[in-house]
């Protein structure tokens, strides 16, 4: 199979100068955990996702030392002025650029597994060869997909 196929082809996408706050209302009113991130010219540059955001509330982990263990604790910053200015960053300051995975709408759905379980995402975006973003294909399509597949067999 295909990941055309599969794809959605209607994605939700947010441009790199958007704010956060923008962009949680976004993922609020589309339902949706993440989005591929646009350039000035509609050319994939990154992904953001409702971890990263996480993420950038809670930077901090401490390590605490007892007698028996080894304990890594995660400090959670909720201050009202911690959310305020992240509301006010930009997309750019929080998406992942390294290491950005997407595919090709003619790759075989194979390929696409191991990418996904190789980096250890949820959702890949799907692009031209202009890296206009055409598709996003994510884990529990797949899995919806290789279910139906079964229970019809």
């Amino acid at each position: 199979m295909l990941v055309e196929q599969l794809m959605i082809k209607n994605v939700v996408t947010v441009r790199e100068t958007d704010t956060i706050k923008s962009l949680i209302k976004t993922m609020i009113d589309h339902n949706i955990g993440g989005a591929p991130v646009l350039d000035g010219n509609d050319r994939l540059v990154g992904y953001i996702s409702d971890g990263d955001l996480l993420r950038a509330l809670s930077p901090k982990q401490q390590t605490i030392y007892d007698l028996y263990s080894l304990i890594s604790a995660i400090r959670v910053d909720l201050s009202t002025e911690k959310i305020r200015d992240l509301l006010d960053q930009q997309v750019k300051d929080l998406m992942k650029k390294k290491n950005l995975q997407m595919v090709h709408e003619d790759k075989d759905l194979d390929s696409v597994l191991k990418l996904l379980s190789h980096y250890h995402i949820k959702r890949i975006p799907v692009v031209d060869d202009e890296r206009h973003v055409v598709g996003l294909l994510t884990r529990s399509h797949i899995i919806r997909h290789i279910g139906e597949q079964l229970i019809n067999e």
